[in-house]
């Protein structure tokens, strides 16, 4: 049943069980954009049983979903995290989901393990850049990964040789910490780090 104009929407932010892999995998791939990276089927796998995917269900479906997995991309010998994956239903943007979605997936991995975090952002994406930027408190480096034309392919908006270029952003260790302390304040916790939420219906 929809819920009226002024029902509230009982939702809950939870690391994905292995039990619900496979409908977390098929949102992952049906709502792959432009700018979207995919996650082949065994890596999806290893992202889940390691507990470093996090979803938004809502009466049992899932309407939300991102990653923070070991960073693959070899910029240098540091080990990293890769914050990436981040897709969120269209009725429900605009009103802090995405950003609490991503703080949880971020803070739940790095509490464990508080190594450096990294994104990276399509150039043409601005919208991702905001999010990244402005709420979560990522900077902007001024390294960009250069994709081929074999990486990826089906995705990923391409320059004329058919490459995709993405800038490489960084979540500095205050920022990381602030949102660890924010999510503390409203009950996050370490050892599940499932988030009730209640949004207001618009």
């Amino acid at each position: 049943m929809k819920p009226s104009a002024r029902t509230p929407e009982a939702l809950v932010i939870t690391p994905v069980p292995n039990v619900t892999r496979n409908t977390a995998f098929e949102f992952h791939r049906s709502h792959l954009g432009e700018f979207m990276l995919p996650v082949t089927s065994t890596a999806f796998q290893q992202i889940v049983e390691a507990r470093q995917m996090v979803v938004v269900e809502r009466q049992g479906e899932i309407v939300g979903l991102c990653y923070v997995k070991p960073d693959g991309k070899e910029l240098d010998t540091v080990s990293r995290w890769e914050f990436g994956g981040l897709h969120l239903s269209p009725a429900l943007r605009g009103r802090g989901l995405g950003t609490l979605l991503s703080s949880v997936a971020i803070t739940a991995v790095t509490r464990a393990d508080p190594k450096p975090v990294m994104g990276y952002v399509h150039q043409d994406n601005p919208a991702g850049m905001g999010l990244l930027v402005h709420r979560l408190g990522f900077v902007v480096t001024d390294q960009k990964v250069r994709l081929g034309p074999d990486d990826a392919p089906g995705h990923l908006r391409r320059d004329s040789a058919g490459c995709a270029t993405a800038h490489v952003l960084r979540l500095p260790d205050a920022a990381r910490a602030r949102l660890s302390d924010d999510l503390e304040r409203i009950g996050l916790d370490a050892d599940s780090p499932s988030v009730p939420v209640t949004l207001r219906s618009e």
